[in-house]
Formats: structure tokens, sequence, C-alpha cells
């Protein structure tokens, strides 16, 4: 008898519906019935894990009554995570019966995936957005870097703190993005997908200039509007990421054409605005502190601005005016300008409750190096500036040894923390003060420079043993600070050399943590089961990672 194609599909059908009934479930995984708090089949749990979590499951219950269970397999073996995990749950008959309060911590390791099962009636309390912060903002973290074990102690305590109404303890809990947005939507393939964004502009610009050469495309606007939007839709859909880091680079592109591509007065009102916007807008997408971000844009936006300014020849020329009518010249004026303006240093460290010899210390440091490495811009002589060095360390030792620590306005420092400040200071500050005012013309009296700078240099790297804080002084010093010396000066005769080399030798140049595989037996006297039949109703979350 010939079968038909008709009868062989028939059989098909048949045959499938046999694997599905009889096949499938003989290789599907048992929904276990769960008799305590915790149950380990993975075996990834020290004791001393086990037993935190323990307590924590049998503190909630007694205190709210609601049976917390946290159940770890090793795979899923195929099942559904939130099928399986809400069959365990309600064979389990996790929850009071009339109360509905059982809650399901599902861990699949093998799968990389973990789930919050939540019972009736706790979904308004242990609702699906919390359950989604606990798992994406506190347990994946911990487990991406291996931290399984921490991971589930604290997303246990997050469960906790929420049953006990304490959700602001915890500041992962009151936000989908703890670390900032930018950092949220940032992962390891976020270069990739910049570039595949990138890829898609230019094929999508393309597209759209074979499209203009269409009659029922071409001078139609709102086609083409219809188009970006479909084009950016997709983009943002796919690559979220990508779109983030190319509107940061936008923004720059916006700072720089402020910055050097306008030249008129309000200009420089709008760059410092653009270079303003940058603060809130980190602190929101990346949560970094709103004094951190203060310093490092004042620093960044006071480099831009300043070249700004020099590259501006209005500017320049009524700077060489202003500093000719007040006899000086412009660099002169400049470093005047910039010692003042270091002043704001004393000023947010009073703010801050710094003490006087915090203050004094530090901010003498600072005009010290201004007015060291400019010294050749002043009309003062190396030696009066060296005197002035001395009355100030003096000042700042009287201001260490007879000033009491206490009280309300001393404020804190750490001398030894200042010393070495100190040292360093020396080093490249007076160093450099010697080596240009020292002016000689052959070796004999090279050396005699050299030696004097050398000494200085030993001198200043002494004063952490001399003054206590090291049992160790060597006289290598001086050896090492004179080869520095000697290191120095070759390599400046050799880029002096080439610079002036002639045109045929001249070359240019531009500048899983591993864990103990204790298993928890899971018929522990000390636990409970469940507490009689509470009802889920598929309410919490589910992540993986």
């Amino acid at each position: 008898m010939k079968i038909s194609r008709k009868n062989w599909f028939h059989f098909g059908l048949f045959i499938s519906f046999l694997v599905q009934v009889w096949v499938l479930p003989l290789t599907a995984r048992e929904v276990r019935i769960l008799t305590s708090p915790l149950t380990d089949e993975a075996g990834i749990l020290p004791l001393e894990k086990q037993n935190q979590i323990t307590n924590i499951l049998s503190a909630i219950e007694t205190k709210t009554s609601a049976q917390v269970y946290v159940y770890i397999i090793p795979s899923l073996e195929g099942e559904n995570l939130e099928s399986y995990s809400l069959a365990v749950a309600e064979k389990s008959k996790l929850g009071q019966k009339d109360k509905d309060n059982g809650v399901l911590v599902l861990l699949s390791t093998g799968d990389r995936k973990v789930r919050i099962e939540v019972g009736y009636g706790l979904e308004e309390t242990l609702t699906d957005v919390l359950c989604n912060r606990i798992i994406r903002n506190i347990m994946i973290p911990e487990f991406k870097k291996g931290e399984i074990p921490q991971g589930l102690v604290s997303g246990v305590l997050a469960v906790e703190s929420i049953l006990y109404g304490n959700i602001d303890s915890n500041p992962a809990l009151n936000t989908n993005y703890p670390d900032g947005i930018g950092m949220a939507l940032t992962t390891n393939s976020t270069g990739n997908h910049i570039g595949f964004t990138l890829g898609i502009l230019i094929i999508a610009w393309i597209i759209n200039l074979i499209l203009k050469e269409n009659k029922i495309y071409k001078d139609k606007k709102w086609l083409e509007i219809l188009y970006g939007v479909f084009v950016f839709s997709g983009i943002l859909y796919f690559f979220p990421d990508a779109v983030f880091y190319l509107f940061c680079i936008g923004l720059v592109g916006v700072n720089l054409y402020l910055l050097y591509g306008l030249w008129f007065p309000l200009s420089y009102f709008y760059s410092l605005l653009s270079l303003a916007f940058w603060i809130p807008f980190l602190h929101f997408t990346f949560n970094i502190g709103f004094p951190s971000l203060f310093w490092i844009f004042g620093i960044i936006s006071s480099v831009f601005i300043t070249t700004k300014i020099v590259l501006d020849d209005v500017i320049t020329n009524k700077f060489y005016q202003i500093a000719k009518y007040w006899g000086m010249s412009s660099k002169e004026l400049l470093l005047h300008i910039i010692s003042f303006f270091t002043l704001g240093f004393s000023i947010f460290s009073f703010w801050n409750g710094e003490g006087l010899v915090y203050i004094f210390f530090y901010q003498g440091l600072i005009l010290f190096t201004i007015y060291g490495l400019g010294f050749k811009s002043f009309r003062f002589k190396p030696f009066q500036y060296f005197i002035a060095l001395i009355l100030w360390l003096f000042f700042v030792a009287g201001f260490v040894f007879y000033t009491p620590r206490t009280g309300e306005n001393s404020g804190t420092y750490n001398l030894e923390t200042m010393v070495n400040w100190f040292q360093w200071f020396n080093c490249f500050v007076s160093g450099y003060i010697l080596a240009k005012s020292i002016e000689v013309d052959s070796w004999k009296y090279r050396f005699l420079k050299y030696t004097l700078i050398s000494l200085v240099w030993t001198l200043g790297f002494s004063f952490h043993y001399l003054l206590g804080f090291s049992n160790h002084w060597s006289a290598m010093t001086f050896v090492f600070s004179y080869g520095a010396l000697l290191i120095i000066h070759f390599l400046t005769v050799i880029a002096n050399e080439s610079g002036s080399g002639s045109y045929s030798s001249y070359s240019s140049s531009s500048s899983s943590s591993s864990y103990s595989s204790s298993s928890y037996s899971s018929s522990s006297s000390s636990s409970s089961s469940g507490g009689g039949g509470g009802s889920f109703g598929g309410g919490g979350s589910s992540g993986s990672w």
C-alpha cells in the first residue's frame, strides 16, 4: 500500500504528540518539594554562608510569619525558569495558607539565572520593581565578580529589609540605576555597538541619498523625517549604550566648537555653560559626587578657557597693555593672577573645617611652587626666594608645635604626609631654581653645581628620617641624586644637538572564585517545612548574568 504525503504528515504529528506526552516528562527536571529554608543542590555555599542565610530566613519567619526559601540548583535542564520556580513554590506550599506570604529565591548556577517568586499576599510589599532591583542592583553585580555566595546573602538581606519596612536603609532599592544610567548601559560589548551604530548610520545615509533620486521620496521632508525617526528608533532599541556614548561625543564636539569656533565676547559665557553642563550630567549618569566633579571640571575648564584666552588676539593684546601699565611682563602678571585664584584652596579648606596648620602649609606649598617655577619672570633673586621659604617653614613649625590640636577650628592634619609633600617639592622646585640660576661653562664648576643640588636633594629627603618618621637613612641618596642629574644633563645635551643638527641628519618625531562543595542537608532538624500552601501568581522578577 502506498502511503501518501498527507498520511506521512499525520503520522509525524502523532509521533510528535507521543514525544511531548511521554518522552519529555521523563527527561524534564523533577519539581522538588522543599522542606528546608535553604537547599543547596549545587554545593556552592561554604558552611559560614549557609548558617548566615539560614539565620536570616528563620528571623524573617519569626518576625513576619513570611516564609522565604532559597533553592540553588546546578541546572534547569531545559526547563523554563519562571514556570519551574512557580511549580516548586506551589508544590512546596510555601507561605501560610491564609496569608499567601511565601517567597522563593531560585538560583540556577549552570544557566546563570536567578528568580524571586513572590506569593499573592506579599505582591504589594515585595513588588516586581523591588524584586528586579534586588536582582539587578544587588545580586547580579556580585555574581559577575564570581561572588555567588555573597550575592545570595546580599539578596536575602535586601528581602529582609523590605519585609521589615526598612527599604530606605539600602540605597540600591530606591533606584533602578544605583551607579547611574551610564554605568547601567555600559557593557563589555559597548565598543562593538558603537562601531555597528556608526556603520548603520553610514548605510542609512547612503540609502537616503539613493531614495532622494526617487520621485515619490524627493522633496518630501516628512518622508525624510519619518525615515530618520525609523532609523534612530531602531538604533535606540538595539544599541542604547552606543546612542548614549555618541551623545557624549556630540557634547564634546559642542564644547570644542563653542571654545575654539566662536570668538565674540559672549562665546566665553557659552563655553563656561557648556563645560558646566557636564557636572550634573555625569553626576546623574555615572553617580559621581559633586565635590569631585567640581574639582575636576574646575581644573579642566581653567585649562580650556586659558587656552582660548591665549589664542584670542584681542585679549592677549589687551593683556600685554595691562601688564605694561603695571610695570610687569605678561608672564609675571599671569602668574600673579594664577596665584590669586589658588587662594580658593584656603577658602574651600576653611569651609571644610580644616585647621590653620593644614591651610597654611598647603597654601604656602602651592604659592612657593608657582613662584619658584616662574622665578625668572620676577625681579627677586633666588636667595631671596629661599629666605622666604625658610621663614615660611619656621612659621609652619611654630603652628605645628605650639598650636593645640584640640578645638572645633583646629582641624586635622597628617604631619608625615606634609613632610612627604615637602620632600618632593624640595626636589623639583628647589632643584629647578638652582639649576636655572647657577650658570657654568666648564665641567669643573658644573661638578660643584651638581654637588650643591644633590646636597639640597639629600637634605630634603632626609627630613623624613630627621623628624623620626623613619629609622632608615642612606648616603646613597646623594649618589642617586648626582647620578640623576648626570642623566638629565646627558639627555639635555642630546636633545640640543639633535635640534641644532644639519638638515640631512634632522629627524622629526612626535611627540571564579572557587568554593568548597559542601552540601547542605535538606533535612535539618532546626528548619521548618512549607507553611501549608500559600498561593503564587507569578509575581516576582528574574535575571541572568
